[in-house]
């Protein structure tokens, strides 16, 4: 029997902590929820390609401080099909070197045939004032542009939330990231091109 005073016993919890991993890779672009706000980011990992999910206070560094083909390593774990980044930091410049090296001499030795062209999606505001000054139009027609030309057969056209920036619709954003105001499809496809 315990009396009062007596201090219980305490009992060792098992660590529940996930076991993480580092992955080393080039930053390929950020990835983006449905509405637009970015959630992590795309890590090209030799000849794969990773979704990280970025915790918030990490997220704003994928803007000011990484840009494209940057590499970084991430500690992470992996969570479904996607992974879950518990800190971010730049690779030093003579492992990324390293890295590069390897992968140029993997793509030597599987060399494809014919290389698939990256992905690229434009993204047109669907809400309210955008939509009604002329998104609508512009989605269908660059939706139009992209089914018609098989050159545009990497290109898709999605419908998102709002851009925050009504006042100047119709808007559109590139893969880059850019916005465009008032734009036309033309326009679009070929800042688009300028990119690829």
């Amino acid at each position: 029997m315990k009396t009062l005073y007596e201090p219980a016993a305490a009992e060792p919890k098992a660590a529940s902590a996930p076991t993480g991993q580092v992955l080393k890779g080039s930053y390929t672009g950020a990835y983006r929820s449905d509405k637009g706000k970015i959630k992590g980011l795309l890590l090209q990992v030799g000849e794969a390609e990773f979704t990280v999910t970025l915790p918030k206070y990490l997220r704003p560094m994928l803007v000011r401080e990484l840009a494209p083909d940057d590499f970084v390593q991430v500690w992470a774990y992996p969570e479904g099909d996607r992974w879950r980044a518990i800190n971010i930091l730049p690779l030093p410049e003579c492992e990324a070197e390293t890295l590069r090296q390897e992968w140029s001499h993997l793509a030597a030795i599987t060399e494809l045939p014919q290389p698939q062209q990256k992905r690229l999606c434009i993204e047109v505001c669907s809400k309210g004032k955008c939509f009604k000054q002329g998104g609508r139009q512009i989605y269908h027609d660059l939706q139009a542009a992209v089914d018609s030309d098989p050159e545009l057969s990497h290109v898709s056209v999605k419908a998102t939330g709002c851009m925050k920036a009504c006042k100047h619709g119709p808007n559109l954003r590139l893969p880059s990231g850019q916005m465009l105001h008032r734009a036309s499809p033309a326009e679009a496809l070929a800042k688009l091109g300028a990119k690829r």
